[in-house]
């Protein structure tokens, strides 16, 4: 594994770890949390136009570039 980055900046179909969610707001946050993006979840990076898609489990999540940014992750 390699250094952290933000999701923004994977390519599609990149897999990797989420190390932390790097926000000050607390409705992304629990919305994040709410939806399985925790540290430590494997996910990989389906599309990034016109959004941003990630499958984390069983999961398809579509954010937009901010909260795309706030997630940072260590790739795969």
């Amino acid at each position: 594994m390699d250094g952290e980055r933000n999701l923004a900046e994977l390519k599609v179909g990149d897999e990797a770890v989420i190390g932390r969610i790097n926000t000050t707001d607390d409705k992304i946050l629990k919305k994040l949390m709410a939806l399985g993006v925790l540290p430590g979840m494997k996910l990989v990076l389906l599309q990034k136009f016109p959004s941003y898609v990630i499958k984390v489990g069983n999961t398809r999540i579509a954010a937009d570039d901010s909260i795309a940014r706030s997630i940072v992750v260590v790739k795969k």
